[in-house]
């Protein structure tokens, strides 16, 4: 939600100084053009400042740290390989698969140290590469895994914006999800009653509106666990850095992801 509000504020800012700066070119213009140039300027205006804006904001990102990155050459234990939109952690297991929507403006290749985790017991994971680090670009990215491959159980996860758009997802996909897992993030849709959720966040956590989160419970289905870290921030689901707005953890960015993948492995028992 404060994404779209910040949005339609930035395209309201963005058309309304446009249509000025139109206005002022015209006023010192000798022969002054009609009323329908004027209005063609300022949107052509207006679409060139949003692009620019737009770009560089979507250029400013948060990178994988180096502990991150180590875990595509390591080749001990799980394996993870480079898929179409994506990469796929491999498991021992055959049964369940996740797939993870990453958080707004953050390289994927920053959750693989927790998707290791989860795999190493025995979950299959699926991270996602979305358009310009922006899981609001690919909704659907999921259709392709969950159409090339098969498991008896399908976990639609993602940290933050990415919980928010796995939720939306698992919301209009109720007969071919089970079950949803939400870091630091909450629905914006009604999830059906036939589905499972796990939501969990840290103690910590400065970027999670609390008040917003709480009315969010309203989309939460019946079956639903709610996975409190003590001491986790927001940060901690991944391994690239400190993240603006976010409070300070008292735990390891290692040991929250510990506990998540441990959280998330009771989860997916209780489909078994």
């Amino acid at each position: 939600m404060k994404y779209m509000l910040l949005t339609a504020a930035a395209i309201t800012v963005v058309f309304g100084l446009s249509f000025l700066i139109a206005g002022l070119i015209r006023r010192k213009m000798e022969k002054k053009p009609p009323m329908w140039a004027h209005v063609f300027i300022g949107i052509g205006t207006g679409l060139l400042i949003f692009c620019a804006v737009g770009f560089g904001y979507l250029s400013i990102h948060y990178t994988a740290q180096d502990e991150a990155l180590a875990v595509l050459s390591d080749h001990s234990g799980v394996s993870v390989s480079e898929i179409d939109g994506g990469y796929k952690i491999d498991s021992s297991g055959e049964k369940t698969a996740m797939i993870f929507y990453p958080g707004a403006k953050v390289d994927a290749t920053a959750y693989l140290p927790l998707m290791q985790q989860i795999a190493e017991s025995g979950i299959d994971c699926y991270l996602l590469k979305t358009p310009f680090r922006m899981p609001i670009f690919d909704k659907d990215a999921a259709d392709r895994i969950i159409a090339n491959n098969h498991y008896d159980t399908w976990l639609l996860s993602g940290h933050s914006m990415g919980g928010l758009i796995a939720s939306s997802y698992a919301a209009e996909h109720a007969d071919t999800v089970d079950g949803v897992v939400l870091l630091a993030a909450y629905p914006t849709k009604k999830l059906s009653d036939s589905l499972k959720l796990l939501s969990v966040y840290g103690t910590e956590d400065s970027v999670l509106e609390q008040d917003v989160y709480l009315h969010a419970k309203q989309y939460f289905p019946t079956d639903f666990t709610e996975k409190i870290i003590d001491g986790g921030n927001h940060a901690g689901f991944g391994n690239y850095g400190p993240q603006k707005g976010d409070g300070k953890a008292t735990i390891t960015a290692q040991d929250q992801q510990t506990q998540t993948a441990f959280a998330i492995r009771q989860f997916a028992d209780t489909f078994q």
